[in-house]
């Protein structure tokens, strides 16, 4: 099969999945063992009540809103862990092979955010610290909402993992 040909049949399949599984449920697998990944960086989401400085950037404000309900609105604390197998991938800006990328773990919510890349796109997936598929619990944690918002702030995120564009490493 010519490169051509098994690029767009890729494409197909990726779209497939990605229509067929936008309903609800998450694209990305649950990663086992993603508690024993680097961590690269430590990050906040601040509870409902807090005030944005006026100087937000758009990219804060989304942020901010999408996901300042987690933990009944308190906020959490937010690990970022990569792969072993993409850390060099993750510090230098990306592509990313196929395979699970990286976890945003919210620590004090207990929901693991996962990152996979087939063919070079970015999937998505939300599940509990039990594995378990928890995307149907709200709507950004749906798959679509995850996309959406990572390829609307590509200066923000590259290849379809936003953590990076901040520093690198711990």
């Amino acid at each position: 099969m010519r490169k051509s040909n098994l690029s767009a049949l890729v494409t197909s399949i990726f779209c497939l999945l990605f229509v067929s599984c936008s309903s609800a449920e998450s694209i990305a697998t649950y990663p086992p063992g993603w508690e024993s990944w680097q961590e690269v960086k430590q990050v906040m989401i601040y509870p409902a009540a807090s005030e944005l400085p006026q100087d937000a950037s758009l990219f804060t404000q989304e942020v901010f809103r999408s996901f300042n309900w987690l933990n009944n609105g308190e906020g959490s604390s937010v690990s970022i862990r990569v792969h072993p197998n993409k850390r060099e991938q993750y510090l230098g800006g990306g592509p990313f092979s196929d395979g699970a990328t990286m976890v945003a773990f919210a620590q004090d919510a207990e929901i693991i955010f996962v990152i996979e890349h087939i063919a070079g796109q970015a999937i998505y997936g939300s599940y509990d610290t039990a594995g378990q598929d928890i995307s149907h619990r709200h709507p950004e944690l749906k798959p679509e909402s995850c996309h959406r918002c990572h390829t609307s702030y590509r200066e923000h995120c590259s290849h379809g993992v936003c953590s990076m564009t901040s520093g690198h490493g711990k």
